[in-house]
């Protein structure tokens, strides 16, 4: 038997585009053929099993995304000025090959004589006493076919209740197969081992050129695990969170001023995605390399961040924040779950507008009255119709400043984020992104960028009565 790959996924892929699994058997033409997916977590533990049935050119295809999309979330710390190994943001598992099918056994050693019965050799056989066996004799002995019992067995023979008297060639070849069609199961003939998912979308065009390298900090090209614009303007108050792949890489996260400050913290995790607080409000508490803190003052325009390994050498690309310091009527930021699985934000720093809905059932309820004087009666005060589980439920529409044009196309991924969360007067909120449309500017068809959008707090307010 053998199993050969035909496809796979890279080493690390995002969980929720497809995640293929694709082999071809030598066996594949066996009666009841069936391909065995046993995936396994890190441990290793069985999390699923599929027996897949051959497609019309005999391979074997199984698409992990949607059960593996289950052990991936995503990691929401508004609090972390450090860094942390994001364990909710990957998940590592273990794909192992097999295949299942009905046996045929071909014995071509001759027929022998065991007491009154035939037996039949091989050189090795699984047949027990009592099973049910289908012989098939090659032609000179027509009444050796069909069903038998095994009487007798041994390691290299059994023996059926066919009479050997009517055997007329003990030459003759065959074969014999279980009556029940039970099928020999081979599993792990292929292992795919140290393979990961993280909580990713590629998007459909650019999936096909996805390349994981892109993003393994070995060179200073490249690429931090999120799809924030490489220059992306913040307010003070903002705090974004940057995912780096660097897969057990130990090293620093570096942030350098236009006044020439270069300051960094160390990241100690060793798992394969590391989260980094790097925004104007939360990158915490910086380690001096060169210049005078701090890193953000009223002086400064903008700072750049990158990897560093243990010894100080740059592998990933640098990214600019700049401090966006226009006037601001509000204090809205929201942060989102952007396409890599990192938490990016935006400001709505222009005038905001809150609308309320009341939320009520209605219902007519009998009135019990009272009796005064062998007569029934009520009070004014007594209730008919009643009101039951009142909430409110509040609409924010909040406005950005003017922005780039990467920033609109950032902002799209705040629209359709699953996972966002409001922050008022410094506390955060999960909220949900009521819009259900958006547009792409484009800067050479409008000069200035802005936007709008509403949203709600995830948990309605409950009204006491």
């Amino acid at each position: 038997m053998a199993i050969s790959l035909i496809a796979k996924p890279q080493t690390v892929t995002p969980a929720y585009n497809e995640i293929k699994y694709i082999y071809d058997s030598t066996n594949k033409n066996e009666d009841g053929f069936k391909y065995i997916f046993d995936i396994y977590d890190s441990t290793p533990t069985k999390i699923a099993e599929y027996r897949v049935l051959p497609k019309l050119d005999g391979y074997g295809e199984v698409d992990l995304s949607r059960l593996l999309q289950n052990y991936v979330s995503f990691d929401f710390d508004e609090t972390l000025t450090t860094e942390q190994d994001a364990t909710g943001s990957y998940y590592q598992y273990e794909v192992r090959v097999g295949e299942e099918y009905v046996v045929t056994y071909d014995y071509t050693s001759n027929l022998t004589q065991n007491g009154n019965f035939v037996q039949i050799n091989l050189t090795s056989q699984p047949f027990s006493v009592g099973d049910q066996v289908i012989v098939t004799d090659d032609g000179l002995n027509p009444s050796f076919n069909g069903l038998f019992t095994v009487t007798e067995s041994n390691a290299n023979d059994f023996t059926v209740n066919f009479l050997w008297s009517q055997i007329v060639d003990p030459t003759e070849d065959g074969n014999v197969a279980y009556a029940d069609n039970r099928k020999s199961v081979t599993r792990d003939i292929v292992t795919v081992s140290s393979v990961y998912v993280f909580n990713g979308a590629v998007p459909f065009g650019l999936f096909p050129s996805y390349d994981y390298t892109d993003y393994e900090l070995t060179v200073n090209t490249d690429l931090p695990l999120a799809t924030i614009p490489s220059e992306f303007n913040a307010t003070v108050d903002q705090d974004i969170f940057i995912n780096y792949m660097n897969n057990g890489t130990t090293g620093f996260i570096k942030f350098q001023n236009d006044s020439g400050y270069i300051g960094q913290k160390a990241v100690a995790s060793t798992g394969l995605i590391t989260q980094a607080s790097v925004g104007p409000n939360n990158f915490g508490s910086l380690t001096t390399v060169l210049g005078t803190p701090p890193l953000v003052d009223d002086d400064m325009t903008y700072y750049n961040i990158w990897f560093a390994n243990s010894g100080g050498t740059q592998i990933s690309e640098q990214y600019r924040i700049t401090i966006d310091r226009r006037c601001k009527i509000n204090d809205y930021e929201i942060c989102f779950l952007d396409r890599l699985g990192a938490i990016g934000s935006f400001a709505f720093q222009l005038r905001d507008k809150l609308t309320g809905t009341l939320n009520k059932e209605v219902y007519n309820q009998n009135i019990a009255g009272s009796v005064s004087a062998n007569e029934w009666t009520y009070g004014t005060t007594a209730q008919g119709r009643r009101n039951i589980y009142p909430s409110i439920e509040e609409t924010i529409e909040l406005h950005t400043n003017w922005m780039t044009e990467d920033e609109a196309s950032y902002f799209t991924e705040l629209v359709t984020s699953p996972q966002t969360w409001i922050k008022i007067d410094g506390v955060y909120y999960s909220c949900i992104v009521e819009d259900r449309g958006y547009e792409k500017e484009r800067q050479r068809n409008r000069n200035l960028i802005r936007k709008t959008i509403k949203v709600k707090r995830s948990v309605q307010d409950r009204i006491n009565g």
